[in-house]
């Protein structure tokens, strides 16, 4: 065994060894069974049963913000609940994760069988796409709980290791995603794992066939979903969207309904919601405000004084906030709706948005009944908007009954439903819900969404900063998540391998500017420029075209001929399944 080898074997079990709380993630392969998503500005904790935001060492707050100084929250994570018509009682069921796991890990290799958890193979990836060339201490300093200037020269490459091998192993077979460059389903020749083109990606998968493991969450039974979990963070700086995505991290949630061993094929889940949850601990707990925002589909939290713990780094507290970038897809049968799924388009559907806000103070009576069944009620009455134990709606500030999103004033201008109005400040536990849908059996659904900081000048400066960062966010999963690689063309006297849309030249244009685009074989080709707020501006190309290299022309006029103003614009590439975008900046 070489020393790397034997490193990493003495090196990971220490993670495995802290987690004894859980036994489901006991193994002996000396496998991670928690890492960070750590690649930026901000790093968050996450285990491979899909608990997320607890730092596995102390059990403490694993979401750090500005990295390398205060903890944000506590713990996190999604839970999911409604009426499963499996022909088994309870009908009404809640799983997911909070504080507890109701899932463990490993796939549902088919009806009711799950993976064997200890199997090597069950375990949690993670990739950079620069793990041989980059500075890897404060990685190494994070993910062994350990002072920066601790850490050694073999911890370093223990985690350089275990980049490397999770590169060469990534499971794009059981659901891991990958640049599929050729369009046929299967990761071969050059093509690479990953996803948005992203700096760092984590993937796992779960399931809730484990009846111990749901029944310690709410006392649910099993519903037989597995779960596929993707984490990814940009580092990138420069210009304004890489600064905003410093500040970020997102997480696709991607819910599968296999079933149980028990379940008939006619099988089907009503009036399904998704909640995430989160219980924030910004810095010194018991000093915390929550609020949402409407507008950004947004649950944050922000505090109410000088912070403490923030005060000892000389930093003003941050303000942080999950915002819900992609709710899950429902069809209207409306041509003109476009809802996104696996960051594709999908015509005649759209995404549901944040349809219910509440929070909870810490000790509160609103806090659900954790590994009993009337947990399970509460919870679904939450996800209705609903006091955990009334049928009675949450309330506005002047009393009135209805609001399914309390606290959505603003805090900057003091103006609308505060917090600090309804209660003192304190411990907060704050959940936005999304839904309702229904699912069938081998139904997929998805859910995305960001966790996102601001530090500004002060506490509610602080919010302005993520609010903003916030917005961009949603501007990148509008486009998708097609920022980009630093790619190059192929010399012009060679027909492409590859799909590629280059960067417009020149750029800012106040003229004309020209397009470049590759095609490895026919297609239909659509090349278009949107406005930033998504509408439609131009058409330059839509029509089937053979494979080679092409040149197109924008004199920065719309499909009437009339002249843009000033601004960013995305020259969007639509060829198959791949969709690329570029920012195009025109003067006047």
């Amino acid at each position: 065994m070489t020393r790397k080898l034997f490193l990493i074997s003495v090196l990971l079990p220490l993670l495995t060894h802290a987690q004894s709380n859980s036994p489901k993630l006991s193994k002996p392969t000396g496998e991670p069974n928690a890492t960070l998503v750590n690649v930026n500005d901000i790093s968050a904790w996450i285990r491979s049963d899909g608990l997320s935001g607890n730092n596995p060492y102390t059990q403490g707050t694993g979401v750090i913000y500005p990295r390398g100084t205060a903890g944000v929250v506590f713990s996190d994570g999604i839970l999911w609940g409604g009426f499963v018509k499996d022909g088994q009682s309870p009908e009404l069921r809640v799983g997911g994760q909070r504080y507890t796991s109701g899932t463990v890990p490993g796939r549902i290799i088919s009806k009711g069988v799950p993976e064997d958890p200890n199997d090597p193979d069950v375990r949690i990836w993670r990739i950079r796409r620069d793990w041989q060339t980059a500075d890897l201490t404060q990685d190494a300093a994070e993910f062994f709980n350990l002072p920066v200037d601790s850490v050694i020269q073999d911890q370093i490459d223990a985690i350089r290791t275990q980049y490397a091998k999770d590169w060469n192993e990534w499971p794009w077979q059981k659901g891991a995603p990958f640049y599929d460059a050729n369009d046929n389903g299967i990761m071969d020749g050059a093509e690479e794992p990953g996803l948005a083109y992203a700096d760092q990606v984590v993937w796992f998968v779960a399931n809730d066939l484990d009846a111990t493991a749901t029944q310690n969450l709410y006392g649910s039974p099993p519903v037989g979903f597995e779960m596929q979990v993707t984490l990814w963070a940009y580092n990138r700086t420069g210009d304004t969207e890489g600064f905003a995505l410093q500040n970020a991290i997102f997480r696709r949630y991607r819910l599968i309904y296999k079933g149980t061993d028990v379940t008939p094929d006619t099988a089907r889940i009503d009036s399904m919601f998704f909640a995430i949850v989160s219980d924030p601990d910004l810095g010194e707990y018991s000093d915390d405000y929550a609020g949402c925002d409407t507008t950004l589909n947004t649950m944050f939290v922000y505090n109410s004084k000088r912070d403490p713990e923030f005060h000892t780094h000389n930093l003003p507290p941050p303000a942080v906030g999950y915002a819900l970038l992609q709710g899950p897809l429902v069809y209207t049968g409306d041509p003109g709706d476009v809802g996104i799924f696996d960051m594709k388009e999908r015509p005649s559907y759209k995404n549901l948005e944040m349809t219910t806000f509440n929070y909870i103070p810490a000790s509160s009576y609103l806090e659900p009944d954790r590994a009993y069944y009337p947990g399970t009620e509460q919870w679904y009455k939450l996800m209705n908007g609903f006091f955990s134990r009334a049928e009675t709606p949450f309330i506005d500030a002047d009393g009135q009954p209805g609001l399914p999103c309390v606290l959505s004033g603003d805090p900057v201008t003091g103006t609308g439903m505060l917090d600090g109005n309804m209660s003192p400040a304190g411990d907060r536990r704050i959940q936005m819900m999304t839904g309702p849908i229904n699912m069938a059996l081998d139904d997929t659904q998805e859910v995305v969404i960001a966790l996102v900081g601001g530090i500004g000048e002060n506490r509610l400066d602080s919010i302005t900063k993520m609010k903003y960062f916030i917005s961009w966010t949603h501007f990148l999963a509008v486009v998708n998540f097609d920022i980009g690689f630093e790619e190059q063309p192929e010399p012009e006297d060679q027909q492409p391998e590859f799909y590629f849309l280059s960067q417009n030249y020149p750029n800012p244009f106040n003229a004309i500017t020209e397009i470049r685009y590759e095609l490895p074989v026919q297609r239909n080709i659509r090349l278009i420029v949107y406005n930033l707020l998504g509408q439609k501006v131009k058409t330059l190309v839509d029509e089937d075209q053979t494979p080679k290299q092409y040149v197109v022309q924008w004199n920065g006029t719309d499909d009437h001929g009339k002249k843009v103003p000033s601004g960013i614009y995305l020259c969007r590439m639509e060829a198959g399944s791949f969709i690329r975008t570029r920012k195009m900046i025109v003067l006047e």
